[in-house]
């Protein structure tokens, strides 16, 4: 898609950020990228190879998604260094030996799951890969002794109305946690999250859903005529994410990209139908498990200061008591194996309550 459809669908220019500072601090590293086989992680691949990054580690839990981003890699950029490593992120024991033997510089956590109302229908995947993963991904850079680690997280952690966006949050508040942690040690790793919008166009994106639905001459369904949504391109994102990995330490913080205003998506699929010459009629379809009307970059619970990167915001808890520990993800994994759904929900979101107070959700 050319930026001036992009323009014309979201209502602003792509940003085009300064990718110079990116490419002299990632050159000679070793970068490995989780969730590798996904719409952001093999567009991440691509990009660093693109920058001319010394060695790329590509690793999935999806052999078919990681040979997909790995057989790309070595089609379009025949003289770049690629690893391909297939391991789950939610089996601490194997990430923290394949992590271990490759020393990356940094490492990018991109694996995740991401679809809101499949989070909410499948509380327990939320915690076992958005959480526990996430410290899995952690504690095994730690132990390489990785330079800098970047979580990708989402607009749903603010004020979370989901098991989705609780977790993320949750995870985003674990990360500041070692972070600091990392600091008083002394130690040389850097800890940060970035905090997406929705990704528009990549993979089961409601971009995408619309063009199939527009292409079969079907209705196109939006869940609610009221229904808005920030929105970032891959391109964006990619490059938000590797200007934070290569710019000067800064104290903690969540990263947030400048997105404009929200995108009303009933305005998006007329939009579309409009582009692509078509005549489909819009049908709604109902607010499905976890979703909100409108989403927030930040919360009561957050304080928002500029960054160094122009564009780009930093995002830091309100209060230096807001922790999560390694411990606190533990003692909830332990659980959401055997307890039913309704269960897990509760205790994602008392652990989450527990942390920031009594309604820090939107609906927990």
């Amino acid at each position: 898609m050319q930026a001036k459809d992009v323009e014309f669908l979201l209502g602003r220019a792509p940003r085009r950020l300064d990718m110079g500072p990116a490419k002299y601090a990632l050159r000679n590293a070793v970068v490995l990228v989780t969730g590798a086989g996904g719409s952001i992680g093999s567009a991440l691949c691509r990009e660093l190879a693109a920058l001319g990054c010394r060695k790329i580690v590509a690793l999935d839990h999806s052999d078919h998604a990681l040979i997909d981003t790995v057989v790309m890699l070595r089609e379009d950029y025949p003289h770049a260094d690629v690893q391909e490593i297939l391991c789950d992120v939610r089996d601490a024991q194997r990430l923290t030996a394949c992590i271990g033997r490759v020393r990356p510089d940094v490492v990018i956590h991109a694996a995740a799951l991401k679809h809101v109302h499949m989070g909410d229908r499948h509380p327990a995947e939320s915690v076992l890969t958005n959480l526990a993963g996430v410290r899995n991904a952690v504690e095994a850079s730690s132990a390489a002794k990785v330079q800098r680690f970047l979580l990708i997280s989402s607009d749903k952690a603010a004020a979370p109305g989901s098991v989705m966006g609780a977790c993320k949050r949750l995870a985003e508040l674990y990360v500041h946690t070692c972070a600091h942690a990392m600091a008083a040690q002394k130690s040389p790793m850097r800890l940060m999250s970035v905090r997406f919008g929705n990704v528009f166009g990549s993979a089961g994106s409601v971009a995408q859903v619309f063009e199939r639905q527009i292409a079969r001459g079907g209705p196109v369904t939006v869940t609610h005529p009221d229904m808005r949504r920030y929105f970032m391109t891959v391109q964006e994102a990619v490059q938000l994410i590797l200007l934070v990995c290569s710019a000067e330490p800064e104290d903690t913080a969540s990263y947030l990209l400048d997105m404009g205003d929200e995108v009303r998506i009933m305005d998006l699929a007329r939009r579309m139908i409009e582009r692509a010459g078509a005549m489909n009629p819009i049908v709604t379809t109902g607010v499905r498990e976890g979703e909100k009307l409108n989403e927030q970059l930040f919360d009561t619970f957050e304080q928002v200061e500029p960054s160094r990167i122009d564009g780009v915001s930093r995002i830091i808890p309100a209060s230096p008591d807001i922790t999560v520990s390694a411990q606190d993800i533990t003692d909830l994994e332990a659980t959401v194996r055997t307890i039913s759904d309704e269960v897990v929900r509760h205790r994602v979101f008392a652990l989450l309550d527990s942390r920031l107070g009594e309604r820090a959700s939107a609906t927990g």
